[in-house]
């Protein structure tokens, strides 16, 4: 492996795992797997003891943000008072949402469920509702993109250092 080869698919990685960034941000891709099997392709071209520990590292990061992106929304949801059935529905929702609407369908179909459900199970909370829900979808996304971010920091830290 020559200087040039490594550089060429350090630079080609990284192309790979900045459109995995834009996919977390614009749902089209899963961006956090994208990200992560462009580190497990590095690991395999370079072998080095560097490259799996970035891999391993990256896959404990995407562990941790998959549980942070449904915990830390769920619990401000039902601290805001939204009862757990109608997260549940909202979530259901946005699965239907996703096949229907590509790209935003997901989002959207959560927060105009809980939004529908809430207007009727109690009509003065559907607004401090729904504004709960966009915060939460936010919240989510972040999440997802500051493990993507963290992942790209651990492939670059760990590609220079070997």
């Amino acid at each position: 492996m020559t200087l040039s080869q490594d550089l060429v698919v350090g630079v080609l990685l990284t192309t790979v795992m900045l459109v995995g960034l834009v996919g977390i941000i614009v749902p089209v891709l899963p961006g956090l797997g994208l990200i992560n099997v462009a580190v497990l392709v590095w690991a395999l071209y370079d072998r080095g003891v560097e490259a799996w520990v970035g891999l391993g590292a990256c896959l404990l990061l995407w562990a941790v943000a998959f549980v942070l992106q449904y915990l830390v929304p769920g619990k401000r949801l039902i601290a805001a008072g939204i009862p757990t059935w109608v997260i549940v529905v909202a979530g259901l929702a946005g699965v239907v949402g996703f096949f229907v609407v590509p790209v935003v369908g997901l989002p959207l179909f959560f927060v105009g469920a809980v939004f529908l459900v809430q207007s009727v199970r109690a009509p003065g909370s559907s607004r401090g509702s729904t504004w709960q829900a966009i915060v939460a979808v936010v919240t989510s996304q972040l999440i997802e993109l500051s493990a993507g971010v963290l992942c790209v920091v651990v492939f670059l830290v760990a590609w220079s250092v070997r």
